[in-house]
């Protein structure tokens, strides 16, 4: 039987290292020892804005202006990459999940970084922009992570080798 939900990156990790999941897919932040990790593909965020906030449809956005607006983030690990950017930034609400990033960006109160694949729909409808994204926007690395020394599941194995075979095709075009 196939399950599939949605949890924070740690949760997943603890998940699969004490056997409750077979697979996961998370965040490459730190390398686990007890897992082994399967590189799918990496994902860029930039910082977006709703329609209804004060920095839509500015061509240019000074830091200034920035340090005055709150930012919602994500509450959970992320890359220092990620974290160096809301370094400089009014941090003022958290999400466990980019649903939520997204919710309260929308409310049009903050500032929040989301995935560019997530955030084209409300982009494409006038909902949102990215603010300044050549400067702030940052990448993340997913992996499929299993636990190592597992017992063997032609299942899982199958599902890996096709995985393996998806992401090779991918590549080459």
């Amino acid at each position: 039987m196939i399950n599939i939900r949605m949890a924070p990156p740690a949760e997943i990790e603890v998940a699969v290292l004490d056997g409750r999941l077979h697979l996961g897919v998370v965040p490459v932040i730190k390398a686990l020892p007890g897992l082994n990790y399967l590189a799918l593909y990496s994902e860029t965020s930039q910082l977006y804005c709703s329609h209804s906030n004060a920095l839509f449809g500015k061509e240019t956005v000074t830091d200034t202006e920035l340090k005055r607006m709150d930012v919602v983030a994500a509450a959970y690990a992320q890359t220092e990459q990620a974290l160096n950017h809301y370094q400089s930034l009014h941090v003022s609400a958290t999400a466990t999940d980019r649903e939520g990033i997204a919710f309260l960006i929308l409310t049009g109160r903050y500032l929040g970084f989301l995935p560019t694949h997530y955030a084209e729909r409300w982009v494409r409808e006038g909902k949102m922009q990215a603010i300044a994204p050549a400067q702030r926007q940052f990448s993340t690395d997913f992996a499929a992570i299993t636990r190592k020394g597992k017992r063997p599941n032609l299942i899982l194995e199958t599902y890996l080798e096709l995985l393996q075979h998806t992401i090779e095709k991918t590549a080459e075009h």
